[in-house]
């Protein structure tokens, strides 16, 4: 009797849960496609946000490093919830583990855009936007200021040189000579 019921029991519990509840690690971040060839398709890893230049995805003992400066904009997608007999939406038992896709769209250093997708948790998701955003705010603080001033408008100093020598030398150019004009 009691094989019985325990036969019983393990029978519902393992048709109650759906096999996509038991699917990889809970904290796995899969990278699932986009426009960089060097990371393969399905690969699991990390993100690594202790540089304050750059976002790196470890990955099966490689590295993808991506400079935050690059990073254009990152976007949050629902993913796709379970269905039975594809019409009844199955929630999940596990909190925390509803799988979100993260979009990073990014310039490379020749000016072509790219993107970069991953699954990750919901929670995860929402970690990772704030650490790049946290990131592009400090690159873009620390970012070496321009060689602009704006005393450069006003005053003609070495600094601007290269800028008012054409200038006076156009003006000295423009101006009407002063020779007489004989009639």
């Amino acid at each position: 009797m009691f094989k019985s019921r325990q036969l019983l029991f393990s029978t519902l519990v393992f048709t109650l849960i759906p096999p996509f509840a038991l699917k990889g690690a809970p904290n796995a971040i899969e990278y699932v496609g986009g426009t960089v060839k060097s990371i393969p398709v399905n690969a699991t890893g990390t993100f690594d946000f202790d540089s304050s230049r750059e976002l790196r995805f470890n990955y099966g003992g490689s590295v993808f490093a991506l400079p935050y400066e690059l990073i254009t904009s990152t976007e949050v997608t629902k993913g796709e919830s379970h269905h039975v007999l594809r019409k009844i939406p199955v929630p999940s038992l596990v909190p925390g583990r509803r799988r979100e896709t993260l979009t990073i769209a990014y310039k490379d250093a020749t000016g072509a855009a790219g993107t970069l997708n991953f699954e990750l948790t919901a929670n995860q998701a929402g970690e990772v936007q704030d650490n790049i955003a946290a990131g592009k705010a400090f690159a873009a603080a620390t970012a070496a200021p321009g060689n602009e001033w704006w005393g450069d408008r006003y005053w003609k100093t070495n600094r601007n040189k290269s800028e008012w020598q054409p200038q006076s030398a156009q003006s000295t150019q423009a101006s009407p000579s002063a020779t007489p004009s004989t009639k």
